[in-house]
């Protein structure tokens, strides 16, 4: 389009006409017109700040991923002058914090259970930093940890875009040696529970109050496993970064107050494939409200559902660890779990069962091992109990992810890994629907109950086939047909993982989990109530 615009305004600068010379030859006399060129040059520029424009639109940041503590960060800077520092991003929670330079977490070294690694705030080196609430912050997690403070405004930044007066929480006390930027519904900032009541502009809404961003969305790319950066992108979509179709699915209000409060989409189809085949996990009417949190490490499901994907993987919880194990070998499999949402037809993530494998980590820096000499890993997944269903990194590394706060909207592509190129497309306006993305095409067949706290319920029986393979639903293990796939990884001495059965238990006696391997289980998300 811009290429035949400029050739049509090319023409439109001369005057151009015939003047015969010959039988065999024309002669053209041009002469250039001075108003068409002053238009052309003017076109020109409006072109060149259109296409600036359209760059200004969005933000791109990039995301670190540690591995060590099991969490995705962004360098921001805080502070006049700027102060540099390192935040976990968490879709589950709403307020962006810092830790106070003088809170005693960061004075504590790492050996007693403290340090700041990301960095933490002197606020009594900013010139720009306002107290606007003393001991108003308060904020806890589903993991028990907190922090609390004051709330404070000050210069912020985050991939090269500046924010003016932004409003954050300093935490002058609390467990959590990192800030967290909070990027879920501004109607949960913990002052509404904690505090006065009243809402803020958290950084969504800062983005678009200051014309940086145009609605208040944002798409999340945490790559693989291994990888070492993923990005956020603020203000609209990156087309290469995934396969497929982009498709939305709504958000759900909680019952009580009938307000979007979190990320709450409808979980409704699981199945594992192996090179044996695949397994429907859940039957045709299954649904539940499941929270997209790139604040949790691994994904919580519910109890049995978890238990039918330990079956299936030869997975074993121990309660003396907290944690789900697995033979490391397992991520040499190339089997998938495959999550579906809203109803028949809607996006199906297909999770690779090698980017669940997580590392565990003795004091002495060693791996576990079973009694058979294998090496012993954490599964990315375990059972809910009385939690929240979390589809934490685990999850969304395989999952392209725009969340649509306007709209209460969330659309889901597979992922592409380690991709390098970059094609943005931004949202057109406030409010202005997810570009590129049609609507899940069954989604009203999944309503939200009366009776239960915003859990979903499928209320027209379909056939739920998973990855449309002729998947068969079957809740007892001994019908478990992919199982057999799993168990044949085989480990580096060629023996075998015994899925299916569960592993070996482990010599106890050489088992002592660091905090690291523990750290796994991760930083929840915000103050989850589904009201």
């Amino acid at each position: 389009m811009a290429s035949t615009l400029f050739a049509s305004m090319l023409l439109a600068s001369c005057l151009i006409g015939p003047t015969p010379t010959s039988a065999n030859t024309i002669q053209m006399d041009i002469a250039r017109d001075p108003a068409a060129q002053a238009a052309q040059l003017q076109n020109r520029s409006l072109l060149k700040r259109r296409l600036r424009a359209r760059a200004e639109d969005t933000i791109t940041a990039e995301l670190g991923n540690d591995m060590s503590q099991g969490l995705y960060f962004a360098n921001v800077s805080v502070g006049t002058p700027p102060q540099n520092l390192q935040v976990q991003i968490d879709t589950g929670s709403s307020d962006m914090w810092v830790p106070a330079s003088t809170a005693s977490v960061c004075r504590t070294s790492a050996s007693e259970g403290g340090g700041c690694d990301g960095g933490s705030f002197n606020y009594k080196a900013s010139s720009t930093f306002v107290d606007v609430e003393q001991g108003a912050f308060n904020i806890s997690y589903v993991d028990d940890t907190s922090a609390t403070g004051d709330y404070f405004q000050d210069a912020f930044s985050i991939g090269g875009a500046s924010v003016k007066s932004f409003q954050m929480g300093l935490a002058l006390e609390g467990n959590i040696g990192i800030g967290i930027m909070g990027l879920g519904y501004n109607n949960s900032v913990a002052n509404v529970h904690t505090g006065n009541g009243s809402v803020y502009a958290n950084l969504p809404n800062a983005l678009v109050d200051q014309g940086l961003i145009k609605t208040e969305a944002y798409s999340l790319w945490l790559n693989d496993l291994q990888s070492s950066t993923g990005s956020i992108l603020f203000g609209g979509i990156d087309t290469t970064k995934y396969s497929g179709n982009l498709t939305s699915i709504g958000v759900y209000a909680g019952r009580r107050t009938k307000e979007v409060t979190s990320f709450t989409v409808a979980f409704t189809s699981l199945s594992a494939t192996s090179k044996s085949g695949t397994d429907m996990l859940t039957p045709s009417n299954f649904a539940a409200a499941a929270i997209l949190d790139s604040g949790t490490t691994i994904t919580l499901l519910p109890d049995s559902l978890a238990q039918l994907v330990n079956e299936e993987l030869g997975a074993t919880y121990y309660g003396r660890l907290g944690a789900t194990i697995v033979p490391c070998a397992l991520a040499n499999n190339d089997g998938t779990l495959d999550f579906g949402f809203a109803g028949p037809g809607g996006p199906i993530i297909r999770v690779g069962v090698s980017d669940l494998i997580l590392p565990l980590t003795l004091t002495n820096g060693q791996r576990p091992k079973y009694s058979n000499g294998q090496d012993a890993c954490q599964l990315g997944v375990e059972a809910a109990g009385d939690l929240p269903i979390l589809l934490g990194d685990t999850f969304l590394r395989s999952a392209y992810v725009v969340y649509d706060m306007v709209n209460n909207r969330i659309a889901l592509a597979q992922t592409k890994f380690n991709v390098t190129e970059s094609k943005v497309i931004p949202f057109a306006s406030s409010g202005a629907p997810i570009p590129s993305a049609s609507s899940a095409p069954n989604e009203a067949q999944v309503t939200q109950t009366a009776t239960a706290s915003g859990i979903p319920h499928v209320v027209q029986t379909a056939t739920a086939t998973g990855d449309g393979a002729a998947a068969t639903y079957n809740s007892s293990p001994t019908g478990l047909n992919a199982a057999s796939g799993f168990a044949s990884t085989s480990t580096p001495s060629g023996k075998k993982n015994a899925a299916g059965r569960g592993p070996e238990p482990f010599a106890w006696s050489r088992v002592f989990i660091s905090a690291i391997g523990l750290a796994l289980v991760g930083v929840g998300g915000g103050v989850f109530t589904l009201m």
